[in-house]
């Protein structure tokens, strides 16, 4: 791909662009992710580039040949048998090709079309059964209106030092390029290779199904890299060299050693979740402990467990999307008997579980995450060797003797809203550092009454900023005292400073009885499993 990509945009732009984006492709951390892992992404690289050779020759060759226009149909071909993306970039790269045609090569470019669509159509039957299924958008969130910034960023390593370096080049070019800085056809090819697979991509995922991810635009992303080098050519011959060499050294050497590449955690460790769970199972007591875990197919945790020395064991869940599988989690919670509940997870959850299942198992034995895309908590009902031990109460309603170890127990009856806090986040929090969590214990003949331990982020004109509320119905028995929990995170601080409030919010106005509502500072946990 790095080899194709040097002659494509040394053809379009001169050889100093060329060599700048292969050198980008060859160091950045992205291109260089997902070549190294079985998935269909370095190939499609390789894929594309290749058809944008041999389109390129095929158009803007003095004379048309026959072998450029096979070679570009097999090329773009293959990108229609990779990935639903390449596929994408393949057709659109085809139907620009159109517009400039010239007269001696309409039969060979529409032939090297006609020829790649043949080779394509035994796949017709598959792609259509591909499309019947919901996919990643079962999972996938819809992206919001920065996603296309983040994804930039993400393109260049998230790293001021890129970011910096891309500028240098970038101004160098401009500078260079000032008596005669023209635009022709081939920054036009590389705008609408890059933005249109984003647009279609971005839009179908915010009206019909998520698709839209950093790994599909792949295929695109060297357009990107020429566009912003394209003025790169008028650099004197002098200096191109150096720079190129210098890029080379300075963005190899950020993303192995400056972002840790080789060494930090880029996906969900299904590996040692399975050898994490295997050392739970075999230290505390497999009939001890019941199992839940989010992972896309159960398949995959179950062929690390083959490996371990316990083997496969059980699981009561194995996904968690939130909505009826949080009734679900609760309904789990509710009737095991074990003295341990584990939770693991290898991709994104619902915020929700951690409270839910720490309500009715509040110690957390032992956690350990790899770098937040993967983790494995085992709570424990008793207090022994907690990792999360040493809260901090910041806030109570006491009882009417105003004695703080007194707690007020409330009666709603025909009230919506219970009495709370309502004041600044940052006094609350006291300079405390951890989670912010409201708490409290509370009883309902009927728990499916709609009521919700609620909390909200005002600006100083009384605007809501942001609201969030724990159902009742996740947590509570009916006619028993149950704990109900809700996590306050404060990423920001916009919402440190900003009008907190937290309270029940009873819609119904049914029967509640309340009592120990309190708001808690707890502590943020670290990795604490050992290795045996």
């Amino acid at each position: 791909a790095v080899y194709f990509a040097i002659k494509v945009f040394s053809r379009w732009f001169g050889s100093s662009t060329g060599l700048l984006t292969g050198a980008f492709l060859a160091f950045l951390e992205f291109p260089l992710l997902y070549s190294q892992i079985a998935r269909p992404y370095g190939s499609g690289l390789l894929f594309s580039m290749m058809m944008a050779w041999y389109w390129t020759r095929l158009l803007f060759d003095e004379k048309p040949k026959a072998s450029m226009a096979i070679a570009f149909s097999f090329s773009a071909a293959a990108c229609m048998y990779n990935h639903y993306f390449s596929f994408l970039l393949a057709l659109i790269i085809g139907i620009t090709g159109v517009f400039y045609l010239k007269r001696d090569r309409i039969l060979h470019y529409l032939g090297a079309g006609l020829a790649a669509a043949l080779i394509f159509s035994p796949h017709i039957y598959i792609t259509l059964n591909h499309l019947s299924i919901g996919g990643v958008g079962l999972w996938l969130a819809k992206p919001d209106k920065l996603w296309l910034a983040g994804h930039i960023w993400y393109l260049f390593d998230q790293s001021v030092i890129i970011a910096l370096i891309v500028s240098f080049i970038v101004i160098s070019s401009l500078f260079f390029a000032r008596k005669s800085l023209s635009l022709n056809r081939f920054h036009l090819f590389s705008l609408i290779f890059f933005f249109v697979p984003f647009l279609i991509g971005f839009f179908y995922s915010r009206l019909e199904n998520p698709v839209l991810q950093h790994s599909v635009l792949i295929f695109s992303f060297p357009f990107l890299i020429a566009l912003l080098f394209s003025f790169a050519g008028k650099i004197p011959s002098k200096w191109a060299g150096f720079i190129v060499m210098v890029v080379l050294f300075a963005g190899t050497t950020q993303t192995i050693l400056g972002n840790r590449y080789y060494k930090k955690q880029h996906f969900g460790e299904f590996r040692g979740i399975a050898q994490t769970i295997d050392q739970w199972n075999r230290k505390f007591g497999e009939n001890n402990i019941t199992r839940a875990i989010s992972v896309n197919n159960p398949w995959y945790i179950n062929f690390y467990l083959d490996q371990c020395e316990g083997g496969r064991t059980t699981f009561a869940q194995h996904d968690n999307r939130g909505g009826d599988q949080l009734d679900s989690l609760a309904r789990i919670l509710d009737t095991c008997q074990t003295k341990y509940f584990l939770y693991a997870w290898t991709k994104p959850i619902p915020i929700e579980i951690n409270d839910i299942i720490k309500a009715r198992y509040p110690c957390i034995a032992q956690f350990v995450s790899y770098e937040g895309l993967a983790e494995a908590t085992l709570y424990s009902k008793t207090s022994e060797q907690c990792v999360d031990a040493g809260t901090d109460t910041l806030f109570r309603i006491i009882g009417e003797s105003g004695k703080p170890e007194i707690s007020a127990i409330l009666i709603m009856d025909s009230l919506e809203f219970s009495p709370g806090y309502d004041g600044s986040a940052a006094s609350l929090m006291q300079g405390k550092s951890g989670h912010l969590v409201a708490t409290a214990e509370i009883m309902a003949e009927n728990t499916e009454n709609g009521a919700l331990l609620a909390a909200s982020f005002h600006d100083t004109d009384g605007e809501t900023i942001q609201w969030m509320g724990a159902r009742a119905n996740l947590y509570c028995k009916p006619g028993q005292w149950s704990i109900i929990r809700q996590t306050i995170p404060i990423p920001d601080q916009k919402l440190l400073q900003s009008r907190l409030k937290v309270y029940l919010w009873n819609p119904a106005k049914s029967k509640i009885r309340i009592r120990n509502f309190t708001i808690i500072a707890e502590p943020l946990i670290k990795n604490n499993l050992k290795s045996e």
